[in-house]
């Protein structure tokens, strides 16, 4: 976010880091020079099914994965290599961009030939698409996107975000993104329970870790963010090297402001990926983030400007219900954006949300938000408090 002329504020250290990448050459140089790994062109044999899972968090998707396919088949080495990419759950529209790019960059010479590249989004409630792959330590059944766990190499590719983002996954990326129904509703639960006291993550952490490695994912590639949305710097190698190397550029790059032990009164979050419409997750991630900054009485801003529908999950939030009963509700639901809504459920029972959308303020409102409308509206707001962090997601 920038600053304005009647207003000083105070940037706060998020996961976003200066710097700007041409996207095929740092793929080119991703996949030639990964951490800890070697050259993909020796870790890959002729005839091998290839993998790409693309978690719902990556930034500039389209162009990113489209530069990997292009290295992939055109790399001398990379004889015979049979792609799919596996895009997260309600991506359709990315499906068809990225079909379409196929079609005019890598077409087929005869129409009996087998497509190059296949594209599929993760229905996590089609069984026939799903495998297993483990059990949890309580004896469940966990079951992973089938293609992933058919392919002979993954490569799952994502933007990094804090490890306590609720849109956060495992070094190894895949889960809870591309798991069963079953499996993302227990993950669910277990972050909100985490959050409440309930419960101890340590262990369904280590139980993730090892899926994840029995799912075979040895190399991945991260992705940072810039304050406009746009890729910042680019990783690739194991799943270990590569979340280091991203929290040692997020540590290094960043300006951060000596804030002490000093809280915020109001927080101000900034949504940073404009390519694409905003989503429900990031506006409950974005205002998660927020919290760690504030104040006991202190209030959150969500700056998600194209915003524009309310999706089936967070349209539950105008139920009258006990907070957590409906937080309950929502983590049983296949409702869309249902995690979400019931991260926002939680945030609300504890302090006043703020969005900027162009949602309908009478909606925002009665879904337990303030709706602001425009950015004078943010600039009163902003003058009226003691404090005012500003964060960007």
């Amino acid at each position: 976010m920038k600053k304005t002329s009647a207003f000083d504020f105070v940037q706060l250290r998020s996961a976003v880091a200066s710097g700007l990448v041409e996207i095929p050459q740092a793929v080119a140089h991703a996949m030639e020079n990964p951490l800890d790994f070697p050259p993909i062109g020796r870790a890959l044999v002729p005839g091998d099914r290839v993998a790409i899972a693309v978690h719902e968090s990556l930034i500039q998707a389209g162009p990113l994965v489209e530069s990997i396919i292009d290295w992939l088949l055109k790399h001398e080495v990379l004889v015979d290599v049979h792609l799919v990419v596996v895009l997260a759950h309600g991506q359709e529209t990315l499906k068809s961009s990225i079909e379409s790019w196929l079609a005019n960059n890598h077409p087929l010479g005869d129409q009996n030939q087998e497509p190059v590249c296949r594209v599929v989004c993760h229905d996590p409630d089609e069984r026939q698409g799903l495998e297993y792959i483990a059990a949890s330590e309580q004896g469940e059944a966990i079951y992973l996107q089938r293609e992933l766990v058919e392919a002979d190499f993954v490569i799952p590719v994502y933007r990094w975000l804090e490890p306590e983002d609720p849109r956060g996954h495992d070094p190894f990326v895949v889960l809870p993104a591309f798991a069963d129904r079953a499996t993302i509703h227990r993950r669910a639960k277990a972050w909100i329970g985490n959050r409440s006291g309930r419960s101890s993550s340590k262990a369904s952490k280590e139980g993730v870790k090892d899926s994840g490695w029995l799912a075979g994912i040895q190399f991945v590639i991260g992705a940072l963010a810039n304050q406009e949305g746009q890729i910042a710097c680019l990783f690739s190698g194991t799943p270990e090297g590569v979340d280091r190397a991203c929290q040692q550029s997020i540590g290094s790059s960043v300006r951060q402001n000596n804030c002490g032990d000093q809280a915020f009164d109001l927080v101000v979050v900034q949504l940073v990926d404009e390519s694409q419409i905003p989503s429900w997750s990031q506006v409950a991630s974005a205002a998660h983030g927020a919290e760690r900054w504030l104040t006991p009485a202190g209030r959150i801003v969500v700056v998600a400007n194209k915003l524009q529908e309310v999706s089936s999950g967070v349209g539950a939030l105008a139920s009258d219900e006990p907070d957590e009963d409906l937080q309950q509700m929502l983590l049983n639901s296949t409702l869309e954006d249902a995690f979400a809504a019931a991260v926002l459920r939680g945030i609300q029972s504890r302090r006043s949300v703020y969005v900027q959308s162009q949602v309908d303020s009478e909606v925002l409102e009665s879904l337990g938000f303030a709706s602001i409308r425009n950015p004078n509206e943010l600039e009163r707001l902003m003058q009226s408090a003691v404090r005012v962090g500003v964060l960007e997601y």
